[in-house]
């Protein structure tokens, strides 16, 4: 695999074949890359909506018919499959525990291991972020753009076209799927697909700032 090529590879689409659509085989390799994303303390705090069927697609599309979020509408409705991310709002020690039992069930701990030794260390890096930074919704939205990282990599590498996309109404979308209830809020909407050939950004050229300019080699 040449990591430089698929780097230059990916682009962002601006619009979609919708007479192309993805194979479930490819989808479920995706699904398995979003699912296996490295979190801090394993803690997997978001929750993943894919959208592909005509009404699942109508669902998230509403949340881009106000005017500032029009533009992005029909990467949705055109669109072969839609993801969106939605992150946890709050943990809890409920929550903590409920990750190491299934640490625990995978076969990640060593037999002897002192529970709830792990448990309080697990619930002292939560409450940093929820007692001392005061920053955890924050905090559990960065975990989510790792899994949107993962997903671009993977999808590029299946030859899949990607827009990740801010510009939606995240309102809109938490009460569709009843978000809140359920202790999530949309951060993040992901079309995939197969460009159609009038895409223009499909034959735009790279533009980034130099090597000297963004990294520091120490």
């Amino acid at each position: 695999m040449n990591i430089e090529k698929l780097a230059l590879r990916r682009f962002t689409a601006k619009r979609y074949d919708p007479t192309k659509k993805i194979p479930d085989h490819i989808i479920n390799q995706l699904v398995d890359l979003l699912r296996y994303t490295p979190t801090s303390i394993n803690s997997q705090p978001y929750h993943f909506i894919v959208a592909s069927t005509e009404n699942g697609i109508k669902r998230v599309a509403s949340s881009m018919v106000r005017e500032e979020f029009l533009y992005n509408k029909h990467k949705v409705d055109r669109a072969s499959h839609t993801i969106v991310i939605c992150s946890k709002t709050d943990m809890d020690e409920a929550y903590i525990r409920k990750i190491i039992e299934q640490e625990i069930k995978d076969g990640r701990h060593n037999p002897n291991l002192n529970k709830e030794e792990f448990i309080n260390l697990y619930i002292g890096y939560m409450n940093l972020h929820k007692k001392i930074l005061k920053d955890l919704p924050n905090w559990t939205a960065k975990q989510g753009y790792i899994a949107l990282g993962n997903l671009l990599l993977g999808a590029s590498l299946a030859n899949i076209d990607a827009s990740p996309i801010e510009g939606f109404d995240a309102d809109i979308i938490d009460k569709e799927f009843h978000l809140k209830e359920k202790g999530f809020t949309s951060i993040l909407v992901i079309t995939l697909g197969y460009h159609d050939e009038t895409d223009y950004n499909a034959k735009q050229p790279k533009s980034r700032f130099p090597k000297e300019e963004l990294f520091t080699f120490c």
